[in-house]
């Protein structure tokens, strides 16, 4: 008896699960319903999820505009076209936003749609957007100077964005932090490091900068778990103290 009332408490997940993913499939058959406006931000955040993840992303920006709302938190748009629209939408409609992933997608916005990234989300916890040529040390200063609470930020091949700026990340309690293939130096290290990021950094990537083994050996390495800085001139010895003394793989 215990087993079929499990079973049967199981049921209403899956049912619930298998409309989600029957309304992400055919989204496009509601565009111009008044269906997708009536369902509740908890409906409407489990299938941006869906086709976010299972249907190949968003491709217009009219549908992912009328599931948007104000209970959403986190959004991956990696496999998504993200346009200014895309971006002014989310700047609107969710101020509650605390994850948002642009890495991978189909850039198509312009500097517009990104200042709206920066100027309308306080509670961002998490931004990741690589490869991006917009992103530049005047973006990063608005950044952190906006979301104070960024805990990671991911700017790998960002190739605008320098040693300048430490000075906006320096106050920052990021935990998680990949500038690898930028233009930073050992001068960017020296300067978080005896600042707040530098004692809050846990997974720091560096690749292929202009980083020594002089630049790293400025970090506070008792707090850091993980370090990337493969394709930099760090010499054998240096590596083997820090990777035995630490206890991880760099």
């Amino acid at each position: 008896m215990a087993t079929r009332e499990n079973r049967l408490r199981k049921q209403p997940c899956s049912l619930y699960n298998s409309c989600v993913r029957f309304v992400a499939r055919n989204l496009k058959r509601y565009k111009h319903a008044e269906f997708l406006d009536r369902i509740p931000p908890m409906i409407k955040n489990s299938i941006i999820l869906n086709v976010t993840r299972a249907q190949k992303g968003f491709h217009d920006d009219e549908l992912l505009g009328m599931l948007l709302n104000r209970q959403l938190t986190r959004i991956n748009l990696s496999s998504s076209t993200i346009t200014d629209e895309t971006l002014l939408a989310l700047a609107g409609q969710c101020p509650n936003l605390k994850s948002l992933i642009l890495t991978q997608g189909e850039y198509r916005f312009t500097g517009t749609g990104l200042a709206a990234v920066v100027q309308s989300f306080p509670l961002l916890e998490q931004l990741s957007v690589k490869e991006c040529e917009l992103v530049d040390d005047a973006f990063v200063a608005d950044l952190a100077h906006n979301c104070p609470q960024l805990d990671l930020l991911d700017l790998e091949s960002c190739a605008h964005v320098t040693d300048a700026s430490a000075e906006a990340i320096k106050p920052l309690q990021l935990t998680k932090l990949n500038l690898s293939r930028t233009k930073i130096s050992d001068e960017f290290l020296s300067a978080i490091a005896h600042e707040r990021c530098g004692g809050t950094l846990e997974d720091l990537n560096v690749g292929y900068c202009k980083i020594s083994g002089a630049g790293l050996g400025k970090l506070p390495w008792e707090t850091i778990k993980y370090i990337g800085f493969e394709g930099c001139e760090v010499d054998g010895e240096f590596k083997k103290l820090h990777i035995l003394e630490n206890n991880f793989d760099c």
